[in-house]
């Protein structure tokens, strides 16, 4: 039991998953950290099974026009979609700003994502595309996500840049 100053007592455990899910986002921990790091995983996969049961449920509607998305992802997935095109249901950005590349941090963060990416893919989706529209769950409040219904080929892939920061 951990004491805290109005005498109020909490168990160790909820406090350590609170602090999971508030650092989770943002803080990757190491495998070594031991039951912080499991409850951490643990919180991951419960956002990963809600968006799964909420994108079966939600149904796909072509887009009006062509929209250009992001998608942040490992270089070797990255290298493998280059080849193969973009399947079903993987998750990629409502739409793009101007700006810098973010951090990886950053894109894991605000994105929800439960590993650092190291590229990030910029994909031309052509109207007429199946696609759900979501917000992106384990990620900062209003920022939304699309999945595609159907695989995007190859040429879907305008661009894939390094993010800074990330391990090459």
């Amino acid at each position: 039991m951990i004491r805290l100053a109005r005498r109020e007592t909490m168990t160790v455990k909820p406090l350590i998953l609170s602090l999971a899910i508030t650092l989770g986002a943002t803080l990757a921990l190491p495998v070594d950290a031991g039951g912080m790091s499991r409850a951490w995983s643990r919180a991951m996969a419960t956002v990963l099974k809600r968006d799964a049961a909420r994108d079966a449920a939600i149904a796909a509607k072509p887009l009006a026009k062509s929209r250009t998305v992001w998608r942040y992802t490992s270089k070797a997935q990255a290298e493998r979609e280059l080849q193969r095109g973009v399947p079903a249901g993987r998750h990629l950005t409502a739409g793009t700003t101007a700006g810098r590349l973010p951090s990886p941090e950053r894109a894991q963060g605000r994105y929800g994502l439960p590993n650092r990416p190291e590229v990030r893919e910029t994909v031309r989706l052509p109207a007429g595309h199946p696609v759900r529209a979501n917000k992106a769950l384990g990620g900062e409040p209003g920022v939304g996500e699309i999945t595609s219904t159907r695989r995007l080929p190859p040429g879907a892939i305008q661009k894939v840049q390094p993010l800074p920061g990330a391990r090459p």
